[in-house]
């Protein structure tokens, strides 16, 4: 810096010829920087420096806000889950476990970034960090890169990410999306400044039902959508290097970990692709790994019919109501659907293959109907 400073006299003090271009230059360079840190602060899209005093706070961007999120809530029981955990709320998980929740919902979250938001939380509250619930997907399991890598620098400090940050195309328009909101708010948005609602995806008046399933199973299966293609390789990394040293590394925080419901139509979807074999072995094998941690309470859902089959509280293949969470708060709280023994384990993989060809007839003969409308 001294350096610098050094430099700087020595251009605005010279009489040369090029000193002229050579103070515009420097002037040029030094009103862009200030001018997009100035902006930056006033308009903060991702809370960095700042909370936003003419716009409430929006829980929309959860790679690019985590930091600072987990930096300034006070909580004693952190969330962690894929889209799957967007719509509970955070009154109601304080409710059912007594404590001061914080949730993080990674729409499209690989395991690579939900071991990051985790880590995140850790260091943030240290040894008060007592309560860990874990909504554990298998699709993750399978994907071999974090989600947006390219805004790692979000979680670094140092200059070089500061710069990064002031001239990134994804904060300009963050900038804009949040001032346009500000200006013309729309009712479907009005959830995402509630922080009861942290990224959840429920509004009044959205849809769910069979009629929304049905035409969710019906597009992924015209483009050939699977959730995550079975992939051996990323699932034994993520296993190994980010699963199981979140749970190993941190024997003094109790976690609870629970597999969430799918629409029954998910896997049978998956096993129209060929992909439901390897992808069950992989939840069983998931499962009695979790069963040799001391620290791990665990449930699954998945082979619940009350649940996979309860086509009312699905909005698509996946994603379930705030109703159907409070529902599985309950269950965890009760003990309901825990998983005890590697015997439970694969009685509840036969019964998800059980459920699965049942209702295989069924999602062909839905897909049909759909198809002729």
């Amino acid at each position: 810096m001294k350096k610098l400073w050094e430099i700087l006299k020595k251009i605005y003090s010279a009489e040369t010829g090029s000193a002229g271009w050579c103070k515009i230059t420097v002037t040029a360079i030094a009103g862009i920087i200030g001018g997009a840190a100035l902006l930056s602060y006033v308009v903060d899209p991702f809370y960095r420096y700042r909370e936003p005093f003419f716009y409430n706070k929006v829980y929309y961007e959860i790679y690019l806000t985590a930091p600072a999120l987990v930096r300034d809530a006070d909580f004693d029981l952190f969330m962690l889950g894929t889209s799957m955990a967007r719509n509970f709320f955070l009154s109601d998980i304080d409710e059912a476990f007594g404590c001061k929740s914080l949730k993080f919902a990674a729409s499209g979250g690989t395991m690579r970034d939900l071991k990051k938001f985790f880590d995140e939380a850790v260091e943030a509250k240290q040894d008060s960090l007592k309560r860990v619930i874990f909504s554990l997907d298998i699709y993750p399991m399978n994907k071999p890169h974090a989600q947006y890598e390219e805004y790692d620098f979000m979680y670094e400090d140092g200059i070089r990410q500061e710069y990064r940050y002031l001239f990134s195309r994804k904060t300009y328009s963050s900038m804009i999306y949040l001032i346009k909101r500000k200006m013309r708010p729309k009712r479907i948005r009005k959830h995402q400044a509630d922080p009861n609602r942290m990224f959840a995806t429920e509004y009044k008046g959205k849809p769910y039902g069979l009629q929304e399933v049905i035409k969710d199973a019906y597009y992924n299966q015209a483009v050939h959508h699977t959730q995550t293609p079975y992939n051996k390789a990323a699932y034994e990394m993520n296993l190994h290097t980010q699963l199981l040293p979140m749970f190993d590394k941190h024997p003094q925080i109790r976690f609870t970990v629970y597999l969430p419901p799918y629409h029954i139509y998910t896997y049978c979807q998956s096993e129209e692709f060929g992909e439901a074999d390897m992808l069950i072995r992989q939840r069983s094998e998931v499962m009695k790994a979790l069963l040799k941690r001391p620290n791990v309470t665990l449930h699954d859902f998945q082979a619940d019919p009350s649940y996979v089959c309860d086509h009312g509280i699905f909005s698509d293949v996946q994603h379930f109501n705030n109703a159907a969470a409070r529902r599985v708060l309950a269950d965890l709280v009760s003990g309901r659907r825990q998983i005890r023994s590697e015997k439970e384990v694969e009685l509840n993989e036969q019964a998800l293959r059980k459920l699965i060809a049942e209702n295989m007839p069924q999602y062909y003969r839905h897909m049909q109907e759909f198809r002729r409308k």
